[in-house]
């Protein structure tokens, strides 16, 4: 499974923790076997787990979950973009990623 696929299931899953657990772990395998990219993916799974983490034996809204879940859409269609781009542009938008991750990211 490519990381396209894998965005696109996290996408289309239910928004809770273990759809953030699929996507974390996902990000996670394949940075053993496309190691070139390994830092997209680390940026991605590393969020992820946060996310589940904190929350995975919490109760939270579904209001919540699903304001969640779109912040780390956003995210990873930024990584599925930077997948396909030059390797500078790739590296730019890596740290695009890692900053609005850093210092935009509230709930994970």
């Amino acid at each position: 499974m490519n990381f396209k696929e894998i965005s696109d299931r996290f996408s289309n899953d239910l928004s809770g923790s273990d759809a953030f657990k699929a996507l974390y772990r996902g990000a996670f395998d394949l940075m053993k076997v496309d190691v070139g990219n390994a830092g997209l993916y680390f940026v991605i799974g590393v969020a992820a787990q946060a996310f589940v983490q904190k929350y995975e034996d919490q109760g939270i809204t579904a209001e919540f979950a699903d304001n969640a879940k779109a912040t780390m859409v956003a995210l990873t269609t930024k990584i599925v973009a930077a997948l396909d781009a030059e390797p500078a542009k790739r590296l730019r938008m890596l740290g695009e990623v890692a900053t609005d991750y850093e210092w935009n990211v509230t709930v994970f």
